[in-house]
């Protein structure tokens, strides 16, 4: 009885735990390529799709007159876009452009409520500001921080607490790199601390978040790489130089309890335990990445293959780096964001509406639904389509214990509900 308990409560908890979505489709931002010699576009920046249940990819948009891009983010049912001279807004659902602003120089975004965060950097080119919010909707200005004030490019964003973390790092200043972390109140719209990282961590890359540590990936003066850990208690830094990078860290990633990264131009992947404030050899994967993300749920890995000119592939990596999918994408891919089920079918006008019985679910599981089903199908939590049935109740004898999604498709309208397996 204890023993049966424990199981109810461990499936509960793991029901809890995964009331997470299933991934979808991984969005892919390609940078294209760009002659730097003669100033012409030789490939268009591009986003394009994989959906992991297909196992295909296509292009989705083209973005005119930009040389390069530099990030793409979530926010609801919508992606965005930095791309050189442009914010870009797309609809997730039907992939059309909603939106898009002039700015010069813009980096990263970050959006928190009705805030949208940037950062900025160009170079050769002095600009007016650096750090700026708008209105996500509106476009509207409403805070900057001028350059008389804060002279430096500036990088990565992390929001917590209503407050956003940017790396302040010079970086297109080569030989004047600066190392600082910003902290600006969202809810006041006020500058409330800048920390210094000190000399070994210049030139901040890369922020990460783990619990109340601020994590921060430095390429220094491109004569190595560092890691500085930023307790936001009280702000206290320590900084670690990474073992064997001679110049600078092209990529890296949090996943977990490390930080992974690769020098650039190398195949090896180094770890930093962040426990344990040390750094070392990980794996060789026999290919330099140009860019990697992580999702903390499904624990996938994407990460870039490029020659810079006419290719590009996506690798996707479990936990342990075995690849669990290759996909050509567009030339230069180094950005990803990860779309999960629901939010696709959240957006959609009339989303289905049906129950599912018992749940959690021993042997045979039931769609309860005022529509014509069309197709059911059960899909793990990296979106693999397990069972497909045109009726209404599947028999789930041949899966294990654990969580699963159920999809439900009537005519235009689809839905999707989370459910567990009981063992027999």
């Amino acid at each position: 009885m204890k023993c049966k308990l424990l199981l109810i409560l461990g499936i509960n908890l793991i029901y809890n735990l995964l009331a997470t979505s299933q991934l979808k489709e991984i969005l892919v931002l390609n940078e294209g390529s760009y002659d730097y010699t003669s100033g012409k576009i030789l490939v268009p920046v591009t986003v394009g799709v994989f959906d992991l249940n297909s196992n295909s990819y296509q292009q989705l948009n083209i973005i005119e007159n930009a040389r390069f891009a530099s990030d793409i983010i979530l926010d609801q049912s919508n992606y965005w876009v930095a791309a050189d001279q442009r914010i870009l807004k797309f609809d997730l659902l039907n992939r059309q452009l909603l939106a898009s602003m002039d700015l010069e120089g813009v980096r990263k975004l970050a959006i928190h409520k009705d805030l949208l965060i940037v950062t900025r950097g160009e170079y050769l080119n002095k600009l007016d500001a650096y750090v700026q919010i708008y209105n996500k909707n509106s476009f509207k200005l409403l805070f900057e921080i001028p350059a008389t004030d804060l002279p430096y490019t500036t990088e990565s964003i992390v929001i917590k607490d209503d407050n956003a973390y940017i790396a302040v790092n010079n970086g297109f200043d080569f030989g004047n790199e600066v190392g600082k972390i910003i902290k600006v109140n969202l809810n006041l719209l006020k500058v409330e601390s800048i920390v210094d990282l000190g000399l070994e961590g210049k030139n901040p890359e890369n922020l990460m978040l783990k619990d109340n540590l601020l994590l921060s990936l430095n390429n220094k003066s491109f004569n190595g790489s560092s890691v500085s850990l930023i307790d936001l208690e009280n702000s206290g830094v320590e900084t670690y130089n990474l073992s064997n990078v001679n110049s600078l860290c092209g990529t890296s990633v949090l996943t977990g309890e490390s930080i992974l990264y690769q020098e650039i131009n190398k195949t090896d992947v180094g770890k930093f335990n962040i426990a344990f404030k040390q750094s070392g050899f990980y794996k060789d994967l026999g290919r330099s990445f140009y860019g990697m993300n992580y999702d903390p749920i499904t624990k996938l890995l994407c990460a870039g293959e490029t020659d810079f000119k006419t290719s590009g592939k996506v690798h996707v990596y479990d936990e342990q780096f075995d690849e669990k999918y290759l996909f050509e994408a567009g030339v230069t891919p180094g950005y990803f964001a990860f779309v999960d089920a629901s939010l696709v079918a959240s957006k959609q006008a009339h989303p289905l509406e049906f129950e599912v019985s018992p749940n959690p679910v021993v042997n045979k599981i039931r769609v309860i639904c005022q529509e014509t089903v069309i197709e059911t199908q059960i899909l793990d939590l990296y979106g693999k389509t397990l069972l497909k049935s045109q009726q209404k109740s599947l028999d789930l004898e041949s899966l294990q214990a654990g969580v699963y999604i159920l999809n439900v498709k009537a005519r235009d309208q689809i839905g999707y509900k989370r459910f567990v397996k009981r063992s027999n």
